[in-house]
């Protein structure tokens, strides 16, 4: 199934790589005489019309062939390009609608024989898809009330497969208390909030860095054996490095999850400095500890996570908010990276570097409620 969605992939970009090609139009301006092309995109409507009647053949559900029309269209407009083919190194992906599966699940506690810690709270079912039945364990228990929109089935790096579900319920409910934050992402520290307190970032750096470079360096010297000899093979321990770095995520994940999820639990209006997470992942010095920090996925995790739970995610420009006094509000001179603390020469206020940044930057979310100027709005 994986490879056909594969095919109806590709069969999409080689039909849109014709219309480009074939009914691109060009507009001659009277003024100047010069051309202008207008590209010919396809839309999800016209692509999924092209592969109509296929889905049968290729052994998937009609609206499975829709659903890769329209992620493809999606992403094409997002990116603004051409997106790549998807071959055989391609992680599985079978996308699918509601109308097109059948899911019923029980819950664990039905089960006779004992139970261990990974299985409580957890229960098995079954999803039937282009007429087979394929059983699960699931790692929640879907509500009475679930209404099952959309869904794939997915498959990692260690190739597990797994089936993600998107619902609608009413019975879950998530609410967050009156107050408001200011948080100044970091590289040391991976948010300071306004309150004075910090949230330290997972340093999955410091654990697992030395066994990935064991591991490479066997790697390395194995590739440069087998470019002597000409003879080229599978590298040695490919299972374990897969292994290692589905851990490292996982932990990642589970950290910046637990962290964002407390943070919206305590405050309602969350405003976050705009540090570009871009420009530090290209840079030589800070690349390392910012991927390692995932700050990008945790302010995303905090946009959503304050959406749900009927609250709000600012983004809000930091710039000087490091040299500010958020006390007398006087600007100084720019400060050095390796001084932590400094004192106002106005007020005599010893402030320390990243909490005073997070307390002017609540002070400019504030002020952007009243009189919207620089800022970003994450979520309402």
């Amino acid at each position: 199934m994986a490879k056909s969605v594969n095919f109806c992939w590709n069969f999409f970009k080689e039909t849109q790589i014709t219309a480009l090609r074939r009914r691109s139009a060009k507009i001659i301006k009277i003024q100047d005489g010069s051309e202008k092309v207008i590209a010919n995109f396809l839309s999800a409507f016209e692509l999924s019309n092209l592969a109509a009647g296929a889905a049968k053949d290729l052994g998937l559900h009609s609206q499975t062939v829709q659903a890769v029309a329209e992620e493809y269209a999606r992403r094409r407009k997002q990116f603004k390009k051409l997106l790549r083919w998807r071959g055989q190194r391609a992680l599985g992906w079978i996308p699918f609608k509601a109308s097109a599966v059948k899911i019923s699940c029980a819950d664990v506690r039905e089960w006779t024989g004992p139970l261990s810690g990974k299985q409580r709270g957890r229960g098995r079912g079954c999803v039937s898809y282009a007429k087979k039945t394929f059983e699960f364990w699931a790692s929640r228990i879907l509500p009475d009330d679930a209404v099952i929109k959309t869904g794939s089935f997915c498959q990692d790096s260690q190739g597990r497969w797994y089936l993600n579900l998107t619902f609608e319920s009413s019975s879950l409910q998530y609410q967050s208390q009156e107050g408001a934050v200011g948080i100044d992402p970091g590289v040391k520290t991976l948010a300071t909030l306004s309150s004075g307190a910090k949230i330290d970032g997972p340093r999955l750096r410091e654990r697992y860095l030395v066994k990935i470079r064991r591991i490479e360096q066997t790697r390395l010297s194995a590739r440069r054996r087998q470019s002597k000899s000409r003879k080229f093979g599978p590298l040695p321990k490919r299972k374990r490095v897969a292994k290692l770095h589905a851990k490292v995520a996982n932990a990642r994940a589970d950290f910046l999850h637990k962290a964002s999820t407390r943070l919206v639990e305590e405050y309602r209006r969350i405003y976050i400095g705009n540090v570009p997470c871009k420009l530090m992942n290209r840079s030589r010095n800070m690349a390392a500890v910012s991927l390692d920090q995932g700050l990008g996925m945790f302010k995303t995790q905090v946009t959503y996570k304050a959406m749900r739970a009927g609250g709000q995610a600012m983004e809000i420009n930091e710039r000087d908010s490091t040299r500010t006094c958020s006390v007398c509000l006087t600007a100084h001179p720019r400060i050095g990276l390796r001084v932590r603390e400094w004192q106002c020469s106005v007020c005599a206020t010893v402030h320390d570097r990243d909490v005073n940044a997070a307390r002017n930057i609540l002070r400019l979310g504030r002020e952007a409620l009243t009189h919207p100027g620089d800022r970003k709005v994450a979520g309402a």
